[in-house]
């Protein structure tokens, strides 16, 4: 799933997907489509069909590199969840803000399915 990608009239996705995909370094066989409407604002999610999840880790592993472009700055990938998946990473994001309040002192993550805190190197 893209999000904050921005939403045109007569808009080409598939442009605005691979333009993605060369800063990611990816070049990927997709299908492109936009999910819902656009709310308060905000353009609507784009989820894009790729070949296999191996092919959808690597773009998630790159995916950082699109802050380093301006035009993309806004945007950022997750993968698309299922109901019971975005429920569980809800919690999880969850506890990761209250153990960030709690000991802000160390770094925290998300690993594996569990929040893991580590010292902080300076």
């Amino acid at each position: 799933m893209v999000f904050r990608l921005a939403e045109e009239e007569k808009e080409d996705l598939k442009v605005k997907i691979c333009s993605i995909m060369e800063v990611i370094g990816e070049k990927p066989k997709m299908e492109v489509f936009r999910v819902g409407k656009a709310k308060d604002g905000r353009p609507s999610p784009v989820k894009v069909a790729l070949t296999s999840s191996l092919i959808v880790s690597e773009v998630i592993a790159k995916s950082s590199l699109l802050s380093r472009k301006d035009k993309f700055k806004s945007v950022f990938l997750s993968p698309d969840r299922s109901y019971d998946q975005r429920l569980a990473h809800r919690t999880l994001v969850a506890g990761l803000k209250r153990k960030k309040a709690d000991e802000p002192d160390k770094r925290h993550f998300i690993r594996s399915g569990s929040v893991n805190s580590v010292e902080k190197t300076v």
